[in-house]
């Protein structure tokens, strides 16, 4: 081959082989834009909206097993009925749509998915709430000043949180927000875990729980100890309380739609006298007014209703009572007289008191029975208990008080024959420790006032 017949070759050469890189440089853009931009997914953590009854952002009135999300921002609720904006939520390999229809929780102004966020100095994807709880970000508390106790970044309707994610308590769960792209589809989301070393300035240090100090000589039982047992679905923690935290759920004032509810039963060392207390944790979402307390003591039940609200931070007195030979137990649930506010389970105390105040004891009902009357009394002590009565009697209209009855613990017996005369009595008592009352200035009743 002369040397002009090899170089037209190389140069054939050349120019296929530039034409071939031109065609692979042409066919890299077609390529990547046949492969859609799927939807951002992070790890976010859930809590259960519940609240059915009440009105979401875009007017939709919440109904049993609801299937919906909230996120908090106002920029991504879809109208009524309507899912322009969704997501996907996976969650130990279930997955599952919903529509965006509510703002939440905590804050409202929160468009943590979106590059140009609010809150600029924290990383896209890390909900502001998370940054609060978990690192101190804002000082811990959300848009209005309240403290953030729970890292939630999204709220998630009944019917989807129970029924298609089986979930029964707040969890970590991955969100892929498909306005921003396509969906990944179940099992392809790949989650995004965003930085979570803040610096100092945008992430000054938690302040430390508030220690809780508890009486000396009080047996208590702690939401994380031996005595306490809980039942029922969902719970949540937050980091104040006793031992440094408490659990938490949210209440209703639907019997049937309560759900959670917790024991708490005490080694008491000594039946006796012991005042009840609770420790009411002051973090936390809005508490609920009217928590109800359920004391079993010596055989009886007592429900108070506490104001959880008002004693946060405090060791509330539920009352004192004595605790004999029957086990103590004292329940609370979720059943309350409001809806989706907090109710606290932290710890329980019963701290030991000397009984000093005398019983109140008095006749409560005369009968005519026979040719006499059968004449009834009884009383009531506030912590050990009535012992035993004294009762005395006089003949109307002006005769001197006489013994009739002397440390007896019988609460009734006949009085008789009358002979046509009428009587007053009176009745006095004496408690387990030893107090006696005063016998009253007049008569309890008389047989004027008999019923047939």
């Amino acid at each position: 081959m002369t040397d002009g017949k090899l170089r037209r070759c190389l140069g054939l050469i050349v120019l296929v082989l530039v034409a071939v890189t031109a065609a692979q440089g042409q066919a890299t853009p077609a390529a990547e834009a046949a492969q859609p931009n799927l939807a951002p997914t992070y790890r976010i953590y859930a809590t259960r909206e519940g609240l059915v009854g009440h009105t979401t952002a875009n007017g939709h009135v919440i109904q049993p097993r609801d299937r919906f999300v909230a996120l908090p921002s106002g920029t991504v609720v879809s109208p009524n009925g309507t899912d322009k904006f969704l997501v996907r939520v996976t969650y130990k390999g279930r997955s599952v749509t919903a529509p965006v229809w509510d703002i939440g929780p905590w804050n409202t102004k929160d468009d943590y998915w979106n590059a140009n966020r609010r809150y600029s100095d924290l990383p896209v994807g890390r909900p502001m709430a998370e940054a609060a709880a978990l690192s101190g970000y804002n000082g811990g508390r959300d848009e209005r000043g309240r403290h953030i106790d729970s890292p939630n970044g999204i709220d998630i309707a009944d019917g989807t949180f129970f029924d298609d994610l089986q979930m029964n308590r707040d969890d970590w769960v991955e969100v892929s927000f498909l306005w921003l792209g396509a969906d990944p589809g179940p099992g392809a989301a790949v989650a995004i875990l965003p930085p979570t070393n803040l610096s100092a300035a945008a992430a000054p240090a938690a302040p430390p729980a508030k220690p809780v100090e508890i009486e000396a000589g009080a047996v208590a039982v702690d939401d994380a100890g031996a005595g306490y047992a809980p039942q029922g679905a969902p719970w949540s923690e937050a980091n104040c309380g006793a031992g440094g935290k408490h659990t938490w759920t949210k209440s209703t004032s639907d019997p049937a739609k309560a759900s959670a509810s917790a024991a708490w039963s005490p080694q008491l060392p000594a039946p006796g006298g012991y005042e009840l207390l609770a420790y009411i944790p002051e973090c936390g979402g809005v508490a609920t007014t009217s928590a109800r307390y359920r004391v079993f003591a010596d055989g009886t039940t007592t429900e108070v209703t506490l104001d959880q609200q008002a004693s946060a931070g405090t060791w509330a007195s539920l009352g004192t009572f004595h605790f004999g030979t029957a086990p103590p137990r004292v329940e609370l649930g979720d059943l309350t007289a409001d809806n989706g506010r907090v109710v606290r389970f932290d710890a329980l105390a019963w701290a030991p008191r000397t009984d000093t105040t005398a019983p109140d004891a008095r006749v409560v009902a005369i009968q005519r029975k026979a040719n006499g009357y059968q004449i009834t009394w009884g009383g009531s002590d506030d912590l050990s208990g009535l012992a035993t009565y004294d009762v005395q009697v006089r003949v109307l209209p002006k005769g001197g008080w006489s013994d009739w009855k002397l440390g007896i613990s019988d609460t009734s017996a006949w009085w008789g024959p009358d002979e046509g005369k009428h009587f007053a009595f009176r009745v006095r008592g004496k408690d387990a420790a030893g107090n006696q009352e005063p016998w009253p200035d007049g008569a309890d009743m008389d047989t004027t006032q008999a019923t047939p």
